[in-house]
């Protein structure tokens, strides 16, 4: 009983902050202008599972369509909390200073990233994306984009834009490195001699090459590694083109001599 009642306190809550997103105003001094709230349906709701989105790729979505929208501080943490689901939205209403009005977007923030952000360390991350070997089934696009996700774990995230510009450019090097060491064989070898400047076009080369070698393999068909040679003599019947081990003479024909 108590518990149903605790998920309609929740419930009602969560209406009321819907309610106060239709009523977001732009700027300081444009009193009765509907503020844009059209990229806000866009924003899917978050549970802090860890199989789902990552907090900082929920974040950073909402930090990216405020600058668009124009969205405050205020607005960013009002619908931080509209879109929390599941263990997020329990973890807010256990945080009493989290939930209240005037919580600041900027300790909202803070607690989610150290709630919910990933507990290995950073040097983890690293030494898995330095040592990525493409899987023998995995194809040369899939295996960046596992490249991608592994290095993305490697960026520090810092609040100067021009900082992690150069973080994020650091990063790219880090991940072309990574990419082109671990693919596998002919193609592989191809995109090494070529030596790409960036991972697009390290990826869009590997997966040309990739696409003619099956293309090459198919034109040739299956090989046969237990067919004979056309020079291949039979010391049974002494035929060229088979092995004794193919031959339909008889035994007792076998030559001598």
């Amino acid at each position: 009983m108590a518990e149903s009642v605790e998920i309609e306190i929740l419930q009602a809550q969560m209406e009321e902050l819907r309610d106060r997103m239709d009523t977001l105003r732009i700027g300081d001094g444009t009193r009765g202008q509907s503020k844009d709230v059209s990229l806000v349906a866009g924003i899917k709701e978050w549970t802090g599972e860890s199989q789902g989105k990552p907090v900082h790729d929920f974040l950073t979505q909402i930090e990216t369509l405020a600058k668009v929208s124009g969205w405050t501080n205020q607005d960013k943490a009002l619908i931080v909390k509209v879109k929390l689901q599941g263990l997020a939205l329990q973890y807010l209403h256990g945080r009493e200073d989290l939930g209240r009005d005037g919580c600041p977007y900027e300790v909202l923030r803070s607690a989610l990233l150290e709630r919910f952000s990933d507990k290995l360390p950073d040097q983890y991350y690293f030494t898995s994306l330095q040592e990525a070997i493409q899987g023998k089934m995995e194809g040369a696009e899939e295996f960046g984009d596992r490249c991608r996700k592994m290095c993305q774990k490697t960026i520090r995230r810092v609040n100067d834009e021009e900082t992690q510009r150069v973080i994020n450019e650091e990063a790219e090097r880090r991940l072309l490195a990574a990419y082109i060491h671990g693919l596998r064989g002919v193609v592989g070898q191809q995109v090494r001699y070529q030596m790409p400047n960036n991972m697009d076009q390290a990826v869009k080369l590997a997966v040309t090459i990739e696409n003619v070698e099956k293309h090459q393999r198919l034109r040739e068909g299956p090989r046969n590694i237990f067919a004979a040679r056309q020079d291949a003599r039979c010391y049974r019947c002494a035929k060229p083109g088979h092995y004794a081990r193919d031959c339909r003479q008889a035994p007792d024909h076998v030559l001598t001599g």
